[in-house]
């Protein structure tokens, strides 16, 4: 009996020890299972960031791409709307107005010349005889001519010229020295007129380019002027 008992209680006590140790094994699993569930949040978290991430550079991606199809469509229509540029050489009618031109009649010539237009003027209308300062009918001359050129952004230059004779004054020792003061005399009344200065340029010839033979007095006088080189500024 007692053999049987002492067996008995031994594997009692065996069963007691697996009882009080089921619950530890237990709590072990629970434990492991939780980490499980964190780590499968912490990678799905991960996953998620990387798309947003993916998601925005797609976003930004689009949108620059947008401006820059914006900027461009700007562009065209800035170029489609710009107006085009004007003519080199407008005609005679678009540069000198009728009223205008009735009154110039025997005081300018009017020649267009391949790029250009020139307005011819006599010395004799323009100055004093043998000097660069402006007569009366010079300055009235020069500001009705003031008033057209003002319509158009051409850009001036103001050519002076004489016939060959030899001058020789104190103040103009040579023909040089007197169709440069000449167009510059012009040049200066036409700033005085509202002419901007950056439009306009002064030179002076002397008897290098004459338009008929200097032999008559007649040739001579169409010699001696002062010519408006017109050019349209691009």
């Amino acid at each position: 009996m007692s053999i049987e008992r002492r067996r008995t209680d031994f594997v009692a006590a065996q069963e007691s020890e697996s009882a009080i140790e089921d619950p530890n094994e237990s709590w072990a699993l629970s434990y492991i299972d939780l980490l499980l569930l964190m780590v499968t949040l912490f990678v799905l978290l991960l996953s998620f960031q990387r798309q947003e991430a993916k998601q925005l550079k797609a976003e930004q991606r689009q949108q620059t791409q947008q401006l820059l199809s914006e900027q461009q469509n700007q562009q065209q229509n800035q170029q489609q709307n710009r107006p085009e540029p004007a003519l080199q050489v407008p005609s005679q009618p678009a540069f000198l107005d009728q009223s205008y031109l009735s009154d110039l009649k025997g005081k300018v010539s009017v020649v267009e010349e391949g790029n250009v237009i020139k307005l011819a003027m006599s010395d004799s209308i323009l100055f004093l005889p043998a000097d660069a300062a402006l007569s009366l009918t010079g300055e009235q001359l020069l500001d009705e001519i003031a008033l057209m050129l003002k319509q158009r952004p051409w850009h001036i230059l103001v050519e002076g010229h004489t016939d060959n004779q030899a001058i020789s004054t104190p103040r103009y020792l040579s023909n040089w020295e007197l169709s440069s003061a000449r167009a510059t005399s012009v040049t200066r009344y036409l700033i005085s007129r509202g002419i901007k200065p950056q439009r306009l340029s002064a030179i002076g010839y002397a008897d290098t380019r004459p338009l008929v033979s200097n032999k008559t007095e007649q040739g001579r006088g169409k010699n001696r002027r002062v010519a408006l080189v017109l050019r349209a500024i691009e």
